[in-house]
């Protein structure tokens, strides 16, 4: 019988800080030059990291727990890039081998960053892929699997953005985080919670995949149907169910954000702070600009202190910037 995946704890993210303090950056925490009128937004610049992705630091957590005769025959995973190439910077760095399997709808921005950075690239269909990603096991390759999502000491990684937003920013109300298969989210959740419980935690889904949201409302699994967009790196047909426990009770809400809104998210990025970051990123400022006032009005952000003479102080994780110049090009023509 399996072990039942348990988050991360505050020591595992602890212990991943100390891992990763010579390895990883330490990204900026930037405000956005846009007056929002009670808020003030900040952006935690994940795109800046060394393989322009916050997966570069669970990646690097998790291979640098594993024993020698774990690495010998290399590393395997599944990934639609951006895991991908934080796998492969780590193992160039650890001088071992590097094996990628990814959907053919990956994106080539992705495939030659993953190239450069020394991984072996095996192509398959999205079906295909998607059935490694939730059997936990990828038997066309050979070496050790490590699961993008589904991995405590990944997670722990991840968590460690949130430690870098509370030590710089330690007065901050809400976090919004792009919700791809839940890894992030559950770091940053368990790291947030043991350090200021009444910061509010949300995830952030576009109109065209959003499971969670679907899950939430259900309150269990469901499947729903999806469709290819230009946000390509979060999105799934349904949440995986080792993440749904660690997930559900968790966080305080999803917001699905359409394309327009995300599209007009990476603009307003690009020209009031002159940041490149790819659409799911923009999820995250999308949910903030046109949501989260709202909610707010309504009284159903689940916001511990209420709007008043202070500012609400929030914070977009900007997660990675893997785009291709025709997408932003259409971006700022306002045709995306």
């Amino acid at each position: 019988m399996s072990v039942p995946l348990t988050a991360p704890s505050f020591d595992d993210i602890r212990a991943a800080e100390s891992c990763l303090k010579n390895i990883i950056i330490r990204t900026p925490l930037l405000k956005l030059n846009y007056d929002m009128p009670g808020i003030e937004i900040y952006l935690k610049c994940e795109q800046f990291q060394l393989t322009s992705s916050f997966k570069v630091r669970g990646a690097s957590n998790i291979v640098k727990m594993l024993t020698a005769k774990e690495k010998e025959n290399g590393i395997v995973t599944a990934s639609s890039g951006n895991m991908a190439q934080g796998l492969s910077w780590i193992a160039r760095e650890e001088n071992i081998k590097c094996k990628i399997l990814v959907p053919d709808t990956t994106n080539e921005v992705k495939l030659k960053a993953i190239e450069r950075l020394g991984g072996e690239i095996t192509k398959c269909s999205f079906d295909e892929w998607f059935q490694v990603i939730i059997n936990g096991q990828c038997p066309m390759l050979d070496g050790y699997f490590i699961h993008p999502v589904r991995n405590r000491h990944v997670m722990a990684g991840h968590g460690t953005i949130a430690l870098e937003i509370l030590d710089e920013l330690p007065e901050c109300d809400a976090i919004f985080v792009p919700y791809g298969g839940g890894g992030l989210i559950t770091g940053i959740v368990s790291a947030v919670k043991h350090l200021k419980e009444s910061v509010d935690i949300f995830a952030c889904e576009a109109e065209t995949a959003a499971p969670l949201s679907a899950a939430l409302n259900a309150n269990e699994i469901v499947k729903i149907p999806i469709k290819k967009s230009w946000i390509d790196a979060i999105g799934h047909a349904n949440v995986m169910k080792e993440m749904w426990p660690l997930v559900k009770d968790s966080i305080d809400g999803s917001i699905v954000v359409t394309l327009k809104e995300t599209a007009d998210a990476l603009k307003l990025l690009i020209e009031r702070n002159h940041l490149i970051c790819e659409g799911a990123s923009a999820t995250a400022l999308a949910a903030i600009l046109w949501h989260y006032q709202r909610l707010l009005e309504n009284n159903k952000a689940g916001l511990r202190r209420k709007p008043g003479d202070e500012p609400i102080k929030v914070v977009a994780i900007l997660t990675g910037a893997g785009i291709d110049n025709t997408t932003i090009i259409k971006c700022l023509n306002g045709t995306l």
